[in-house]
């Protein structure tokens, strides 16, 4: 393309282990033939690449100071989890019409830019291959493999994403479209799930053929490997598959998975805090990389002019403290941990008292979880009323948590809620190895029943967590369920819980149930009493819903050739 203009977009990561590298350019504006000449502005629009224009309000990077949007969408205002069954959104910012199913292609909350965030970030993936793959490319053949392996990879979680929100996509192979093109029709033609699984495990397949075992923040072979195993757990998941059980898909998935274990690079972190509920929670707030992560997203630790995330600590801190309540766990979720004896809180031998709920459960809902009474940095949360410091009676009600609870998970308790310049600075990490063992422990399970490596593969998880092993004779299905929830817990706000219940084809059940809350009032002798309560009004769910509408700009622009999903 002659005399494109390239706005380049570069990212800030962490390029080595021990030490920060950031890519810089003066001047943003640079045609082509500049930039594919000089080895450095080249390099550094693939680096560009990690993240995402804005395309939308209320997006990353909305207000100068805050980086762009990277894979999925991490420590931005509302999170994933806020159009899922995990939290609610204090602010809304279009998440209540996802959890009410009021969706539309005209709108369809904060994913309603995927479509077009998707297809743009491919072009420019094209845009730089059709560049550096060249035989003038200024590269030495090394580095230009490297980084054309980084591009496979990048392409295929953008298809990756796009398939997660979509289903049936177009694949537009190294295309890379202009205005004065004529003939669009290939963009418009949706190409069958399974077409499309193998095309994003090609791109990963050529990825991995080269790509490092260490490329500081970017793309590693690990990495690759890891998207890979996820990739086809979903693709034998019952919503991807037409087959109502294919076991040789489950094992293909058992068999990526235990590819990356086998590689003997990564293992459980343990030892940031001798309690498991700390140990957890420190995990998170880790600013380098730890033994668990496979592929994270660093930001920097002081920036006024866009290294930062959404300063998360505000964000969904408490409102007697100045915070804007943010993310806020439903009481669904809370029920879904289990005490700390391993049984349910439905079990009448477990223990659970309903008027002392959070007594002896898993550590990690210490570690994910704000409730009344706990500390958070140098108070106790106090939700209740009359007269709780973060109830409605406290400090701007406006941003009180309407399900009663607070989101820990991620949170620094080690700086106040003004202090902008060390705010949101914490790693998004993008898989970690916990997740791996999930997954192979679904896929194993699917493909053959609860074997040994299947315990070995939870247990290890909870044992980290000092949770007791799963109990030993579980069949198929009862195994299932513990996987199911184990990934609800461990997995927790990591954009994993809104497309596992989609994959699963369980969200017609779990996504109507009602938003759940507590309702806790102080008594005059102090005791407190807890009652549920509904946090937000009408959540529904269709079965349309399994996938978001194709927006309908798109469709206008294809003259209608492009067919929308069913339902919408």
């Amino acid at each position: 393309m002659k005399n494109t203009i390239l706005i380049i977009f570069i990212a800030a990561f962490f390029l080595g282990a021990c030490e920060k590298d950031f890519l810089e350019v003066e001047s943003p504006n640079l045609t082509d033939q500049a930039v594919w000449a000089d080895p450095a502005l080249a390099e550094a629009f693939v680096v560009g690449l990690y993240t995402s224009i804005r395309i939308a309000d209320k997006e990353p990077g909305h207000n100068g100071n805050d980086t762009p949007a990277g894979f999925g969408r991490g420590f931005h205002w509302a999170l994933w989890s806020s159009v899922s069954d995990e939290t609610v959104y204090s602010n809304d910012d279009q998440t209540y019409l996802v959890q009410r199913g009021q969706m539309t292609p005209s709108n369809f909350g904060f994913m309603s830019t995927a479509w077009a965030r998707g297809y743009r970030a491919i072009r420019d993936v094209n845009l730089a291959l059709e560049n550096i793959d060249t035989d003038d490319s200024p590269f030495s053949q090394e580095v230009r493999e490297q980084l054309v392996a980084e591009l496979h990879f990048i392409r295929a979680n953008r298809y990756f994403d796009l398939l997660k929100g979509f289903g049936e996509i177009p694949i537009v192979g190294d295309r890379v479209t202009s205005l004065d093109d004529d003939d669009f029709s290939d963009l418009f033609d949706r190409k069958e799930i399974a077409e499309v699984v193998s095309y994003i495990e090609s791109e990963l397949d050529a990825a991995i053929a080269v790509l490092p075992a260490d490329n500081g923040a970017r793309a590693t072979r690990g990495a690759a490997m890891a998207i890979k195993a996820r990739l086809l757990l979903y693709a034998a998941s019952p919503l991807y598959t037409d087959e109502v059980n294919d076991p040789q898909k489950w094992q293909d998935a058992a068999d990526a998975a235990q590819a990356v274990m086998d590689l003997n690079k990564y293992s459980l972190v343990t030892g940031l805090d001798t309690d498991p509920a700390e140990n957890y929670r420190q995990l998170f707030l880790q600013q380098r990389e730890t033994s668990e992560d496979i592929f994270m997203r660093f930001y920097l630790e002081t920036s006024t002019s866009g290294g930062r995330a959404i300063p998360i600590e505000r964000m969904n801190g408490p409102n007697g403290s100045g915070g804007w309540g943010g993310n806020c766990p439903m009481q669904n979720f809370v029920d879904d941990f289990e005490m700390s004896n391993g049984l349910s809180i439905d079990d009448p031998a477990s223990g659970y008292d309903p008027q002392d709920p959070y007594v002896d459960r898993d550590p990690r809902f210490y570690a994910s979880v704000v409730f009344n009474g706990s500390m958070i940095r140098d108070r106790a949360y106090e939700s209740f009323l009359p007269g709780g410091r973060d109830s409605p009676d406290g400090n701007e009600p406006w941003n009180t948590s309407p399900t009663g609870y607070l989101m820990r998970k991620f949170i620094r308790e080690d700086i106040t809620l003004n202090d902008w310049n060390n705010m949101g600075t914490t790693p998004w990490r993008y898989i970690r190895y916990a997740e791996i063992l999930l997954n192979y422990a679904e896929a194993k399970n699917e493909a053959s029943g609860p074997d040994q490596s299947v315990y070995d593969a939870i247990n290890a998880i909870r044992n980290r967590a000092g949770m007791p092993d799963l109990p030993t004779g579980l069949s198929q299905d009862q195994m299932r369920s513990h996987i199911q929830n184990e990934r609800r817990i461990e997995l927790s706000f990591e954009e994993h819980r809104y497309f596992d219940v989609r994959r699963w084809k369980i969200a017609m059940e779990v996504e109507n149930q009602e938003a759940g809350g507590i309702s806790i009032t102080r008594e005059p002798d102090d005791s407190f009493t807890f009652a549920p309560k509904v946090a937000l009004s009408g959540k529904t769910f269709r079965e349309e819903h399994y996938w978001f509408p194709i927006p309908l700009d798109e469709i206008v622009a294809s003259d209608g050739v492009l067919q929308q999903n069913p339902g919408y």
